[in-house]
């Protein structure tokens, strides 16, 4: 698995602490600061990196529409995005009958990624897909089965780069 942080309590069932007296579980998660914590934690023992993690939560938060991508409007009414990444310059430029293309391809978890310059874009999206659980109050063990895929291949590479 990984190592313990200071403060916290490694359980099989990922039971931890945030703070000295207050134990945090998937049961008792109800704000989106307090999943965030959770999953910033879990993700980090799971050998996410924390660009990826971030990333993460921001495709999250767009693909929900809780935020939105930078951009501007047209006269029109054409959505141009201002970060300019690959999957935002590769996407078809916006036009009448496809408004909003620019604006779909910022939602993405590969856009998310290179804005966060985190390496691996099917990372950045399972951390989207599992924060967006938690806050719909899903399953700990289909959160924990979506993180957890990859995990040895994801620990060997760190142990590689750590050794260089």
């Amino acid at each position: 698995m990984g190592q313990a942080y200071p403060g916290t309590v490694a359980a099989p069932n990922f039971v931890m602490t945030l703070e000295k007296d207050f134990v945090m579980t998937l049961n008792n998660c109800t704000s989106e600061l307090t999943v965030k914590a959770y999953l910033f934690k879990l993700a980090h023992e799971l050998a996410y990196s924390e660009a990826e993690i971030r990333a993460g939560l921001e495709y999250a938060n767009r693909a929900a529409r809780r935020s939105h991508p930078l951009g501007k409007w047209d006269k029109a009414g054409r959505f141009y995005a201002l970060e300019r990444t690959l999957s935002v310059t590769t996407c078809r430029s916006p036009s009448q009958a496809w408004p909003y293309s620019q604006m779909v391809a910022a939602r993405t978890a590969a856009h998310c990624a290179e804005v966060y310059k985190a390496d691996n874009a099917t990372h950045v999206g399972r951390i989207g897909r599992a924060y967006n659980k938690l806050l719909a109050g899903e399953d700990k063990d289909a959160v924990l089965r979506l993180l957890k895929k990859g995990i040895r291949k994801r620990e060997a590479e760190l142990a590689r780069a750590l050794r260089k």
